[in-house]
């Protein structure tokens, strides 16, 4: 795949199956893993572990976007090799699989600081969030 430059990069980032997979990988993959474990825990005799909290269960989601194997091979199934649609996918799969590690790694860090604060101040986080 070549994505060249600037016109490249306009390319991939205005093409429908590039942001389809973004908005797959960015949006779609939190809201299934999170609204699926949410389900499960209020409408089945699953439960959540109280070691993590919610807010732990939505960042992990979101980092669960970084979606390369899989994302790849379907993006390979389902396009020609070297048809624009094939190198555009794989563009998409980069771009989301990247937000999905940058948004994901943010929440994740702001979480471990506010449960810092909370053990400075000799709180029990395990019982802050849940």
């Amino acid at each position: 795949m070549a994505v060249d430059g600037i016109e490249g990069i306009k390319s991939a980032a205005t093409e429908p199956v590039a942001l389809g997979i973004v908005a797959g990988l960015r949006i779609g993959k939190p809201v299934g893993i999170f609204g699926a474990s949410w389900l499960m825990d209020r409408f089945s005799s699953a439960v959540k572990d109280n070691d993590y909290t919610w807010t732990d269960m939505f960042g992990m989601s979101v980092v669960a976007g970084i979606g390369f194997t899989v994302s790849l091979l379907v993006a390979e199934l389902s396009f020609a090799t070297g048809s624009p649609h094939n190198d555009h996918a794989k563009a998409g799969i980069l771009f989301g699989s990247m937000l999905a590690a940058v948004m994901g790694g943010i929440m994740l860090l702001t979480r471990n600081a506010t449960y810092k604060k909370i053990r400075a101040h000799g709180v029990d986080p395990d019982v802050y969030d849940n």
